[in-house]
């Protein structure tokens, strides 16, 4: 790629920007964790301030690709790509989600380049997390090799993977088929579709939906809905050239949400869309559990989730923006292991 100054990244939680020297200490607070630096080739422990100026400076003057990972409190992390993708999270931000995002975005932002070919990375054995990004963004397995460890003062084998642009684009879609349905990407034209889906009938059951929405605020809703590669999207659930429903994906845990039109009930429709969707989520997330809940008076719902494989976990007690009083919610979680989906 050519070396033009380098842009600004932004998700729906960090920014990516270029380095600063004042970026120093919060390097060595985050990479200086021997937990962190143990998985990284060129990194040495003890890490200093001296090492994370000397970083800086090279990264300046040879105008390197190389972002800070931000989120609203500052630098967590580092992220890079030349020839190979490269990136480093201070431990406190592991088990966020912050790794695929900020990872997401870099890759998107190399193949944003028609010329830009195959990219490379590395993962060290026994580093399952990084290993579990690189598969959800699509990088194949190429070889084992031994690479140099710094801060371990050993070498250790690695997995040398890789991602084409084939692979790449085919995992920017997000259309599923099966017998009676087609499951895609909502748009903002199906505003009107998702209003009809706001009934009281229908919205009770959902905690975040306001009922009997008007047209406008549908259509000021669809933008945070829209699919962009991130947990933090819905899905059209479409029967023939009509929607009946959608499925929504995102928070912390990851969580799955879903609605379907009246008309639609009683047909095993949803539970032919959740098969379908469950395992294209975890093959595309770097997630090993997935929770769900209802409320207690939609019994329904929970014979569609313990049909696809959900747990019982617990209770809770939850509001509606359609009713008037809060509820008690029966609380559900499925793991990759359990839909036996490939890490």
């Amino acid at each position: 790629m050519s070396h033009a100054a380098l842009p600004e990244l932004r998700t729906p939680r960090l920014t990516l920007r270029p380095l600063e020297m004042t970026d120093a200490d919060a390097i060595v607070e985050g990479v200086g964790n021997f937990d962190v630096s143990k998985w990284l080739a060129v990194v040495p422990y003890p890490y200093g301030r001296a090492d994370a100026r000397w970083f800086l400076n090279r990264v300046r003057e040879e105008r390197r690709k190389v972002w800070a990972i931000c989120n609203a409190h500052g630098l967590i992390g580092v992220g890079g790509i030349e020839d190979e993708l490269g990136y480093w999270l201070a431990r406190p931000a592991w088990g966020k989600g912050y790794g695929f995002e900020a990872a997401h975005a870099i890759v998107a932002h190399w193949f944003s380049d028609p010329e830009a070919g195959t990219l490379l990375s590395h993962v060290f054995d026994g580093n399952d997390r990084s290993a579990a990004i690189l598969t959800a963004l699509g990088f194949r397995p190429v070889e084992r090799v031994e690479r140099d460890a710094r801060a371990l003062s050993q070498r250790v084998t690695a997995l040398r993977v890789s991602l084409t642009r084939a692979d790449w684009e085919r995992r920017q879609d997000f259309t599923l088929y099966t017998p009676r349905l087609t499951i895609r990407p909502l748009t903002l034209d199906d505003a009107p579709a998702f209003k009809a889906l706001t009934v009281r009938e229908v919205a009770r059951n959902l905690g975040r939906v306001k009922p009997d929405m008007t047209l406008d605020e549908a259509r000021a809703d669809m933008p945070r809905r829209i699919w962009r590669g991130y947990p933090g999207f819905t899905l059209a659930v479409e029967q023939g050239d009509r929607m009946i429903g959608w499925v929504g994906f995102g928070g912390l845990p990851l969580s799955v949400g879903y609605a379907l039109a009246p008309d639609a009930w009683g047909q095993g429709l949803m539970t032919e869309a959740l098969s379908a969707v469950m395992p294209e989520l975890f093959m595309r997330f770097p997630v090993n559990r997935i929770v769900a809940d209802h409320f207690e008076d939609n019994p329904t719902s929970g014979v569609v989730l313990r049909k696809l494989g959900f747990d019982v976990t617990g209770e809770d007690v939850s509001t509606s923006q359609a009713r008037l009083e809060p509820c008690r919610v029966i609380t559900y979680a499925v793991t990759r292991d359990s839909l036996k989906v490939p890490v």
